[in-house]
């Protein structure tokens, strides 16, 4: 994670046009991204790496370079090594692994080592599609993993996602309005050609949980959570192409517009149309694709 983390970070310093020589506080970017300081850190070293941070003895983080000279390939280097990661999903989509195995069996099936191998099952375990098993085991969690079931994913978002912007009490910070409408724009300024799917997807998500969020109800925050994370594996499969993600987030910068405004009943109606359209759309990729699991490698994604 603390690639995407990373590439999240650069994309945010750019769109908030931050200069050379400007301090980065870890607990800034914790906030920005809802996350401990933890991985915040992480993605820092990995940016000092790559020689976009620069870290001071007893001062912290600071920018070398102002942010608009940064480009994405900057990050590109921590992805080219993602494919074993979208091998495992595309057959565990498609059935090919078993629900429960040993790293030893995945390690010989995709000619891999065990660190990295155990990078990619902490990847998947964090994003809660695999669990450890006492001893050396791993086991799959469900996934969504038909055309019908998808499509009953969208059903239950749409009982879900409007509703909850038209909860008692319902408030989102101007700050994460702010922060949405930054990821959303950094996706129109070219993120939408150069991020990986997995990358597309987590703002995707982040983007309508925390639309939910708002309405202070972790009932609904979980359920819509959990769907994200069960439904990640059938998003990759889709293989659209990306042209379609305009829209996607002009519509969302559009309903960030109407929740500032204090019109949650138009929001939520606006929400309403847009999962419709998402859901016509995607389910119609679903039933093409049918049951003929073609191979996802990095390139794809």
């Amino acid at each position: 994670m603390p690639t995407q983390l990373a590439s999240q970070i650069v994309e945010l310093l750019r769109t908030t046009k931050r200069k050379a020589e400007e301090h980065l506080a870890e607990q800034e970017f914790a906030d920005a991204f809802r996350v401990s300081r933890t991985p915040v850190r992480e993605a820092f070293r990995l940016l000092e790496e790559m020689n976009v941070l620069e870290k001071r003895p007893n001062r912290g983080y600071f920018l070398l370079r102002d942010a608009d000279a940064f480009e994405h390939q900057h990050l590109q280097a921590g992805e080219t090594d993602d494919r074993v990661y979208f091998d495992i999903a595309a057959d565990r989509l498609s059935g090919a692994l078993p629900e429960r195995f040993t790293e030893n069996q995945l390690m010989r099936h995709y000619d891999v080592s065990r660190s990295r191998l155990v990078k990619y099952l902490l990847r998947m375990q964090h994003e809660g599609w695999l669990e450890r098993l006492p001893g050396h085991g791993w086991e799959f969690q469900p996934t969504l993993s038909s055309p019908e079931v998808y499509e009953q994913s969208f059903r239950f978002r749409l009982l879900i996602e409007p509703v909850a912007l038209l909860e008692p009490g319902y408030t989102l910070s101007t700050d994460a309005i702010a922060d949405l409408r930054n990821q959303q724009q950094a996706m129109l300024d070219g993120g939408i050609f150069s991020y990986s799917r997995s990358h597309t997807f987590q703002i995707g998500a982040a983007f309508h949980e925390t639309l939910v969020a708002g309405a202070q109800n972790p009932f609904l925050l979980e359920s819509i959570r959990r769907v994200n994370r069960l439904r990640r594996l059938m998003e990759y499969r889709l293989t659209a192409g990306r042209s379609r993600m305009i829209q996607q987030c002009k519509e969302h910068l559009a309903l960030l517009d109407l929740v500032e405004s204090g019109d949650l009943q138009a929001a939520s109606a606006f929400l309403q149309k847009h999962l419709e359209g998402a859901r016509t759309q995607k389910i119609g990729l679903a039933q093409k694709a049918g049951s003929a699991l073609t191979r996802v490698t990095s390139k794809d994604l």
